[in-house]
């Protein structure tokens, strides 16, 4: 930033006031970021500065920026400030309604956001913090990582080391970590980004990739612009490499702390109650009918979900990927919980490859943070096809097994419908073998080794080709079969727990998440690993 050439800065010998009133210019220097034209340039597109950012996303007055002064500064042989560029990233302490966090931004009216010659990085005091305090750790990314400039500049292009990452993925073992993608986002920074329990990017104005278009052309000759590289659809609804994706930067940043809300400082801790007003005991009537008798017939089982959980609130992780499976927290009796569901207007709320590692992903993260797992099950197995099978689906299904092997947190399911084959072993499986299996059927439910349709299909395949009718014969040995699948049958052999009437769901899944409590404060003192994005 350009500095007054005829300003006499401190000395030793001069005063402490005039000691104080230059630590103030330098802030001034530094609040002036990339200087007027680019913060302009930043508004013009929208955006907001790093600063404004960070202050809009904590609570009024709260964010306490550390390192302020750090930056590229020279002074001449009388030690006046003669140049001062700030520092590429902003981080500080905050609170979000009233919690303590660890925050920092990249400024991308500095370099874009490169550190270039001004290294200042998180790990510099916002991570550090987090681990230390034991609270929440928010990146807002918005940098293109690193600079061939800075290779000419200091006449070599230095090995990478792999020194950049120990302390985030201590993060990930230890506190909650979000991201939110601000901008253009490639190298390092992209990664750091991706290190997270969280993350969620902007549509049209968010992007994130190893490296951007002009690399890709020059390596490959694919001519693509920054959204089709690495824009909310590719990332979001395809590779599933960000959680979500959100219309504003507010909205962003609603979606974080509201992330944050129904976790724990650390994963030592369970999370903080909180009061809801909504009766736990409260019967919604609308459960009674939710599910069609016509067993081929779907319906919107994320008004299910809401209809069970406190006052509605749902908050959906991935919605956009995967669907067939949904995740997300919400809770009940004020109590955070995760909450698993099958999605039966989607693939039928089959499991398939990308189903399955969203699956893994959640339960991980669940069992890391010690929430107790809601889960409503309409499960007709694994997606078949040879689509299915280039996915790798039943490979990525067996790490869907892994991780509710290893899940240690308790779990209560209820069979909504369908629950059939290896696929539904996961979610089944959960807790087992040290745990209960709280299972509570429906009368709508049905489960079994494989479905019906498809097992008669196997089974029968020879005496249904013999037959006269071989459509009707099909269809007779289906119905036959169909009379077996009934929840009274499974109920008789201690399948489930009990068959109960959908309006008590609620209150059963209340009572089971306050009972849940003293286990999950045991829990919580487990050796932890870190959750793996």
């Amino acid at each position: 930033m350009p500095v007054d050439p005829n300003r006499d800065f401190w000395k030793p010998g001069m005063s402490w006031e005039k000691a104080l009133e230059d630590v103030a210019y330098i802030r001034e220097l530094a609040s002036e970021m990339g200087g007027k034209d680019r913060v302009e340039r930043q508004h013009s597109a929208g955006r907001g500065t790093v600063r404004q950012r960070l202050e809009q996303f904590c609570d009024a007055g709260s964010f306490l920026e550390m390192g302020e002064l750090m930056g590229a500064a020279e002074y001449d042989s009388d030690g006046n400030l003669q140049s001062f560029s700030p520092g590429g990233y902003v981080m500080g302490l905050g609170e979000v309604d009233g919690r303590p966090i660890a925050i920092g931004g990249d400024d991308f009216t500095l370099s874009g956001g490169s550190p270039h010659d001004v290294f200042k990085i998180p790990h510099n005091f916002a991570q550090p913090l987090a681990l230390q305090y034991g609270i929440p750790y928010v990146q807002l990314r918005e940098g293109v990582g690193h600079s061939s400039k800075q290779d000419e500049q200091d006449g070599h292009m230095g090995l990478p080391q792999g020194d950049l990452w120990h302390q985030s993925v201590e993060l990930l073992a230890n506190v909650p970590v979000a991201s939110a993608i601000m901008g253009s986002v490639a190298g390092w920074p992209a990664a750091a980004a991706l290190l997270s329990h969280f993350s969620v990017m902007i549509k049209d104005k968010s992007q994130i990739f190893p490296s951007g278009p002009p690399v890709v052309e020059r390596a490959i000759g694919e001519k693509l612009t920054k959204e089709e590289l690495g824009g909310w659809r590719m990332h979001v609804i395809e590779s599933g490499q960000v959680d979500n994706v959100a219309d504003t930067e507010a909205e962003a940043f609603e979606q974080i702390q509201k992330f944050i809300s129904f976790l724990p400082n650390t994963v030592h801790d369970t999370a903080q109650r909180v009061e809801t007003n909504d009766d736990p005991q409260r019967r919604p009537e609308e459960l009674l009918n939710i599910v069609p008798t016509n067993r081929r017939q779907g319906y919107d089982a994320r008004s299910l979900i809401r209809h069970v959980v406190d006052n509605g609130d749902f908050f959906e992780m991935r919605r956009h990927y995967a669907s067939g499976v949904i995740t997300g927290f919400a809770r009940l009796d004020g109590f955070s919980i995760g909450v698993i569901g099958s999605d039966p207007l989607s693939k039928a709320g089959a499991m398939d490859g990308n189903g399955a590692d969203k699956y893994a992903h959640f339960i991980d993260l669940c069992d890391t943070f010690n929430l107790p797992l809601v889960i409503f099950l309409d499960m007709p197995g694994f997606m078949l096809g040879s689509h299915a099978e280039r996915m790798a689906t039943m490979r990525r299904g067996a790490r869907a097994l892994i991780a509710s092997a290893e899940c240690q947190v308790p779990k209560i399911e209820f069979m909504v419908r369908k629950s059939y084959g290896v696929a539904a072993d996961a979610p089944n499986s959960i807790g087992l073998p040290k745990g209960i299996n709280l299972r509570f059927g429906w009368p709508s439910g049905e489960w079994g080794g494989i479905p019906i349709e498809g097992g008669v299909a196997a089974a029968y395949r020879r005496e249904i080709a013999e037959a006269e009718d071989p459509d009707a014969h099909r269809e007779n040995i289906e119905n036959r079969l169909l009379k077996l699948r009934s929840p009274f049958r499974a109920a008789h052999k201690g399948d489930v727990v009990d068959l109960i009437d959908p309006r008590d769901t609620r209150a059963i899944a209340a009572r089971f998440v306050r009972l849940a409590q003293p286990k999950l404060s045991e829990l919580a003192k487990r050796e932890k690993r870190a959750v793996r994005p």
